[in-house]
């Protein structure tokens, strides 16, 4: 009968534990990979579910019982009505235009705001830096009545699209991302700048800018979306049809197609592609952002 050396009993109890420890991390990721797997359904059905409908035409079963998600007559006509019986252009056009002119301004005076705090010495720097995250505290709820009478006595710029532009050309929190992104800068390389005679305002562009694209791509995402989604506010300031932004019009929608559940559904989609296509063009740039700013 074959015995084992005593010299490999380390090598085979080695390899046991080995095999043991990989089994246990295989069913650590099956584990996780199905508890995410279910979030993401219980999180993506809604919208599924309200993409189909979208679709479904008058002998489809919106309501019934087991449930009819794919639709059995497929129809854009629920597009095709939204679209005719509702200024939908003037909307996505209102939507964009402020959107975009948000994304862009508010990116550009944060990054100049941020740059200071991250790598210039003043005196007050930090305090100032401090007051301003201290605005967390306050609820955007209390400054809309302030910021409607400034709006529309001081500024006059009531019922129209520079009201939703104005009051977000700086965040507070595009400002704290960027500083972090700023501060994972070596201070080297801006030394560098300035010895080759490159001012601050060049440094800022030239230097760091491109350094931290991933945190704009983040600040970006962040601020095009709670733009797009911002109900509250374009509603107090535009009571004119055509100059709704398409959230407040979505509601207009739902006053028009009350009992036209599919109808609803086609402006809800209409809605929500377009953050879809933004994320997904920089999802990338979103997570590599939101991880500097961690790490910073």
């Amino acid at each position: 009968m074959a015995q084992t050396h005593p010299l490999n009993l380390p090598a085979t109890e080695a390899r046991r534990k080995a095999t043991g420890a990989a089994g246990r991390k295989t069913l650590e990721k099956i584990f996780w990979y199905t508890v995410l797997g279910l979030m993401a359904v219980v999180t993506a059905f809604p919208f599924v579910w309200v993409f189909f409908t979208s679709f479904k035409g008058p002998n489809d079963a919106i309501y019934s019982v087991p449930p009819q998600l794919v639709p059995q007559y497929p129809t854009f006509d629920n597009y095709t009505r939204v679209w005719q019986q509702l200024p939908m252009a003037n909307f996505f056009l209102n939507s964009i235009s402020v959107a975009a002119s948000t994304v862009s301004l508010n990116l550009l005076f944060t990054s100049l705001a941020a740059y200071p705090f991250a790598k210039m010495k003043f005196r007050g720097r930090d305090t100032i830096f401090y007051l301003l995250l201290a605005t967390f505290v306050v609820p955007p709820q209390l400054s809309f009545i302030p910021s409607f009478v400034l709006a529309r006595n001081v500024f006059h710029y009531y019922d129209s699209i520079l009201a939703l532009i104005f009051p977000s050309l700086a965040t507070v929190f595009n400002i704290f991302l960027l500083r972090q992104a700023f501060k994972t800068v070596p201070d080297d390389l801006l030394d560098a700048g300035r010895i080759d005679g490159a001012g601050e305002f060049r440094i800022w562009w030239s230097i760091l800018l491109p350094i931290i694209r991933p945190s704009l791509a983040t600040a970006a995402i962040i601020t095009f979306v709670y733009q797009w989604n911002d109900y509250f506010w374009p509603s107090l300031m535009l009571p004119t049809m055509t100059h709704k932004t398409l959230q407040v019009g979505l509601v207009a929608l739902q006053g028009a197609f009350g009992s036209d559940s599919r109808g609803i559904a086609a402006g809800v989609v209409m809605t929500v592609i377009p953050i879809i296509i933004f994320f997904i063009v920089l999802q990338r740039q979103f997570v590599r952002g939101l991880t500097g700013a961690v790490k910073g």
